[in-house]
């Protein structure tokens, strides 16, 4: 896609500070990151939302997500990463990625629980249901 940004850093007609690369896949350093070793992880095929990837391509995109996380644990010497992954969200880069983000013991982040916060108005079992008659 003509213009997504990390189409531009895939096809090299934007500079990155790329920390793997291979056949599929792509992971490179955020260059707004909410921690030193903040990084980025794409399929190069672009697509916007997880569903849009065969099973194929989201384990290639998983296999960089655990070799880097794994790097990442090594460089900066943590147990704790945040990985995460914004699906179809409006206002970043609508081209799938999944951020890994080094952690440590007093950085005031919190659990992927507490990045959104909207008061239930059914039951759990009611929200089970619904979302059993969708898959």
């Amino acid at each position: 896609m003509t213009d997504c940004i990390f189409c531009k850093i895939i096809a090299n007609h934007v500079s990155s500070y790329t920390v793997f690369e291979n056949d599929e896949t792509r992971a490179f350093l955020d260059i707004m990151p909410s921690a030193p070793g903040h990084t980025v992880v794409t399929a190069k095929r672009h697509a916007d939302k997880i569903f849009d990837y065969t099973k194929k391509e989201l384990g290639e995109v998983m296999q960089t997500v655990s070799l880097v996380a794994s790097g990442l644990e090594k460089t900066f010497n943590t147990k704790i990463l945040s990985i995460g992954i914004n699906h179809g969200e409006p206002s970043g880069v609508r081209h799938l990625h999944v951020h890994i983000i080094p952690r440590s013991p007093n950085d005031h982040g919190g659990v992927m629980q507490s990045l959104v916060v909207i008061a239930l108005n059914e039951t759990l079992e009611e929200i089970q249901e619904r979302i059993i008659k969708q898959i």
